[in-house]
């Protein structure tokens, strides 16, 4: 990074707030805070001045001793900006209600005009706040778990310094600022911003291996992006005062990361976490296999894709809350009669469906019909179904005695092979390969179904479709109407390197 002297100052303010003024303590970070919530809820889409995206980043002037990091650019790659903006432009009313009327428009101005607003300083964006505020935010959390230091990019030193001077006087607060290669760094304290500085010039956190690996794993970091040292917050002193002995000892991830980012016609949100050693085994999801027409897809591994620590606990809680059902005088030999009748285990078989994890999936057919439904017996007609990944003859077993246990309490269902449904045809549609990982939709939010090992899909369009047949009232028409733009949704999760790294995957994606 550029050597370069760190320029720091006391941006201090009189023990009184002016005359007719009120304490706003907190206003600068508050704003700070504000940029970060609203740009991500829309107002980032339009800034879209410059295709330069380049620069220095907020962990370029941070100290790799710090634990947690987040990161906002409002001025990300060309290709970002581009895709941002296409997005937004299909939901002209959200945009409107942020108050973004054009492309070029300043988010900035937006929410510090609102701020300063709710004042009583004579203060104005134009004047005091965009002659030297930048388009990036950085935040850090210091290795004590406890203070917070945060990374402003600016345009001109000299501007920085009057600018937030200003900002900290209107708040009645003190604060402590510093700059470095293009940015304020900002702390409670200026002992704090200044030994931020110091050590960062010696070693940021852009150096950092660990850091440095996550992010190389995360690969374009997007609008948004966001680091933690998990081992390091369970060991600092914020969770230490919690009191709970051991706590650092008991978590197995050492790092996880975050990002937000929009490619093409979509948007996703990727984390990564770490652990130095894993003791589970992961299954492939089967979700690829579902019928063709499925609005609502999941597929869950089973608790043993949890650490063998964490299955032990929630069977535990599983046989507790079932035991708990039969009340003070249930044993094992009431249940007789039952598993004699139904040739089930319990609470045995029930355990071995959430141990060895299901598919699921809810059908498009019919879907019109759900405001209409008045009871378990009218969902004969619509197409919802599991698929058991137990043993094949242990499934077929535990399906005939599901089906009959839900006769004697008066709900219909069909069975077939390892699958109960609400009625035949979905029951025989599960049970043989669908063409759902063949679908567009599907693919474009799970692109690699085969090697995750948990996922959730959503067709988002034709969920809406069918509401919208349903005649629905008004309001929730116009919110059903304002969801048309959205195509489909889909959560998975991978894993590589045995279990140590594994990887979520959070997309949307929206009709070209």
């Amino acid at each position: 990074m550029t050597e370069q002297t760190p320029i720091s100052y006391e941006l201090s303010t009189p023990s009184e707030p002016p005359e007719g003024g009120r304490s706003r303590k907190g206003l600068v970070i508050g704003a700070i805070a504000a940029v970060v919530v609203l740009a991500l809820a829309g107002g980032a889409f339009a800034v879209v001045k410059k295709l330069d995206g380049g620069g220095a980043q907020p962990h370029d002037v941070l100290p790799a001793s710090v634990i947690a990091y987040a990161r906002l650019d409002l001025d990300p790659s060309a290709s970002q900006k581009i895709a941002l903006f296409k997005l937004i432009r299909k939901f002209p009313k959200a945009a409107e209600s942020v108050g973004i009327k054009s492309a070029d428009q300043d988010v900035r101005k937006l929410i510090f005009t609102e701020i300063l607003d709710q004042g009583d300083c004579d203060l104005s964006y134009d004047k005091d706040i965009e002659p030297w505020i930048g388009n990036r935010i950085g935040l850090a959390l210091e290795k004590d778990g406890q203070t917070p230091v945060f990374a402003v990019q600016v345009g001109d030193e000299g501007k920085a310094k009057k600018g937030l001077k200003a900002l900290f006087a209107c708040a009645n607060d003190t604060a402590g600022v510093a700059f470095l290669d293009g940015y304020a760094i900002v702390a409670e304290k200026q002992a704090t911003a200044d030994e931020a500085v110091k050590d960062a010039k010696k070693a940021p956190l852009s150096e950092s291996k660990k850091f440095t690996k996550d992010m190389a794993d995360l690969g374009n970091q997007g609008v948004f992006s966001a680091w933690a040292d998990v081992k390091g917050i369970f060991g600092s002193a914020a969770v230490a005062g919690l009191g709970v002995p051991g706590l650092e000892d008991q978590v197995d991830q050492s790092s996880t990361a975050m990002t937000l980012r929009a490619q093409g016609s979509a948007l996703e949100l990727l984390s990564i976490t770490r652990s130095p050693k894993s003791d589970v085994t992961y299954k492939p999801s089967t979700i690829g296999r579902l019928p063709d027409d499925t609005a609502i897809g999941l597929s869950f591994p089973g608790l043993s894709a949890f650490p063998k620590e964490a299955q032990d606990e929630l069977r535990s809680a599983f046989r507790e809350g079932f035991n708990s059902e039969l009340g003070e005088d249930g044993t094992s030999a009431s249940l007789a009669p039952l598993e004699d009748e139904l040739n089930l285990k319990l609470p045995d078989d029930l355990e071995a469906i959430f141990m060895d994890g299901f598919t699921a999936a809810i059908g498009a057919k019919n879907l019109d019909t759900l405001p209409m439904l008045t009871g378990p017996a009218d969902f004969g007609s619509l197409d919802v179904g599991v698929a058991l990944q137990t043993d094949k003859d242990d499934a077929a077993r535990l399906v005939t005695g599901l089906v009959k246990w839900a006769d004697l309490l008066g709900v219909r269902l069909s069975g077939q092979d390892n699958v109960i449904a609400t009625n035949s045809d979905m029951a025989g549609s599960m049970a043989s390969d669908g063409g759902l990982g063949k679908e567009k939709s599907f693919t474009e939010v799970i692109p690699d179904p085969e090697h995750a090992f948990t996922a959730v899909y959503v067709d988002v369009d034709a969920i809406v479709s069918a509401l919208l047949k349903a005649d629905p009232p008004g309001g929730i028409k116009d919110a059903l109407n304002q969801m048309k733009p959205l195509k489909a949704a889909g959560l998975s999760v991978t894993s590589k390197d045995d279990g140590k790294l594994v990887r979520g995957s959070l997309r949307i994606t929206f009709d070209e």
